[in-house]
């Protein structure tokens, strides 16, 4: 595999899309330094896999956001027997063997007061809460509660499950079918359903399962596993904590002492 270059690119429309993960930006760019030589590069999901120490099925779900979303395109070549994937950032027309970012039409990055010359007079609360997440939920008012907070209050303590509900949110809004408060709470109950009519111990993990089941088909709705679960039973700690170790008697101690 050709070695990555050493600078990446990340447009604009990349860079403030809301519908991508911080993980799916990098993995953007990451594919954009790998194309520097081609236009397009080779890497496998297992090399991404090894590099970023997530799960393909994570790679794959990533790759599959970034082309719905339209910032990649995948084509695939016959070598012999065997196919060979490319992986083609969108917008990044090839000059003398190397990619050049275009200027974005259809985004325009965010306009503060901290725009224009260096020196201009620059409101306190434009620099001290200039980060994506708080310009998009400046203006909601601070007791309307949205699907995001209904599932961190729903996978409390639960990370794995509350990534995926993050994930399954982030699908709705790429179909253009968003979840509302009521969809969110409508999908704990329904999660809460399929876990018990299936049975089993990991109730999380089949969870999981699900939402991931729902969003690699394109799914709106969340349905019981089409494959068997490999379930895995869960530890109770003991009430005590853990048993105490064995007692030691030498050869030479008094017994009676332990009675």
């Amino acid at each position: 595999m050709d070695n990555p270059g050493f600078y990446a690119i990340l447009p604009a429309s990349v860079r403030y899309n809301n519908r991508l993960k911080a993980a799916e930006k990098i993995l953007f760019c990451e594919i954009t330094a790998l194309s520097d030589q081609n236009g397009y590069c080779h890497a496998q999901n297992g090399y991404f896999s090894q590099l970023y120490q997530v799960d393909e099925r994570t790679i794959r779900r990533w790759i599959h956001q970034l082309e719905k979303l339209g910032y990649i395109h995948i084509e695939y070549e016959k070598t012999g027997d065997t196919q060979q994937r490319r992986i083609i950032p969108g917008g990044m027309p090839v000059q003398d063997g190397h990619t050049v970012s275009t200027p974005d039409k259809n985004v325009r990055p965010p306009r503060t007061e901290m725009s224009g010359p260096p020196g201009q007079n620059c409101p306190p609360e434009q620099y001290k809460y200039n980060n994506t997440r708080y310009n998009n939920i400046r203006g909601r008012a601070k007791d309307e509660k949205t699907p995001e907070d209904v599932f961190a209050e729903y996978a409390d303590g639960h990370p794995a499950l509350l990534n995926t509900l993050g994930d399954f949110i982030r699908h709705r809004e790429g179909k253009k079918k968003p979840l509302s408060i009521e969809g969110a709470v409508r999908v704990c109950r329904r999660l809460d359903a399929l876990a018990k009519e299936a049975g089993v111990s990991d109730a999380d993990g089949y969870k999981v399962a699900v939402l991931d089941q729902s969003m690699e088909r394109g799914w709106d709705g969340l349905f019981p596993l089409k494959y068997e679960f490999a379930d895995k039973p869960v530890v109770h700690a003991s009430p005590g904590g853990a048993a105490p170790a064995p007692r030691q008697i030498g050869p030479n101690d008094d017994i009676s002492q332990y009675f």
